[in-house]
């Protein structure tokens, strides 16, 4: 009999697990995610081999705690590493963004996760799959590397319609600047300003509804009123 689950699965260890660490199915078991490799979800708790293991699956829309193999700026993106952990160092595609920072291997940190194999589009990353397989997964467009966002630079050009159901701001400088989302040359969001402590990071402001969704082949923009160094990160849904 058919069965589904709301986040989280049970699935017999392959191998000793720790807690917190990338996983992905081996001989229907699961085992840890080395560098580079994707993977179906984070384990729950530890485990040794043979027993059951919760593991919260990837595709749900929540963060997880998770492993580094080392020292992590908050909102870079992160890559598998070695042991199920993560890395700032790029190996395969970016599975997703740190939230904090980790200062040393076996830290724990709170992270977002991309589903599913990523491609990269105008300097974002994002998930792109088959419409009839994902539906409306949240992904997330990233612009890192902003230095001065008055001439409201591309954040991603849309390769399909999506909906803005939220964004954040990362500080890299101490400059004051209200920042805002432009679809094509409409505001798309209130203003709000970023953070002045390096690392800082700040929710975004209001999404306008007239505004939210952004059209396939369009561009979504960032403005800010000073120039200023951060990076822009846009959580989004495909919609039809």
């Amino acid at each position: 009999m058919s069965q589904e689950n709301l986040g989280s699965k049970s699935f017999i260890a392959g191998t000793d697990l720790e807690a917190c660490r990338r996983v992905k199915l081996s001989s229907g078991n699961v085992v840890y995610a080395d560098a580079g490799e994707e993977f179906i979800g984070v384990t729950a708790r530890k485990a040794v081999s043979g027993d059951s293991v919760a593991v919260n699956l990837r595709s749900a829309s929540r963060t997880y705690k998770m492993v580094a193999s080392g020292a992590i700026t908050a909102g870079v993106a992160i890559y598998g590493a070695l042991g199920g952990k993560v890395s700032a160092s790029a190996s395969g595609v970016a599975q997703g963004v740190a939230l904090e920072a980790a200062t040393a291997d076996g830290d724990i940190i709170e992270c977002f996760q991309n589903n599913g194999v990523a491609g990269a589009i105008d300097g974002a990353t994002t998930a792109i799959g088959d419409p009839a397989a994902n539906g409306s997964v949240p992904v997330i467009f990233a612009k890192q590397g902003i230095t001065d966002a008055t001439t409201s630079p591309v954040i991603v050009t849309a390769p399909y319609k999506f909906r803005i159901i939220n964004w954040w701001i990362v500080s890299r400088d101490t400059t004051a600047a209200n920042v805002k989302l432009v679809n094509v040359s409409t505001d798309a969001s209130a203003v709000k300003a970023k953070g002045t402590t390096n690392d800082a990071i700040v929710a975004g402001g209001d999404i306008i509804n007239a505004q939210k969704d952004v059209l396939v082949t369009t561009a979504l923009k960032v403005n800010a009123s000073a120039a200023a160094a951060f990076d822009i990160f846009v959580m989004a849904i495909k919609v039809n």
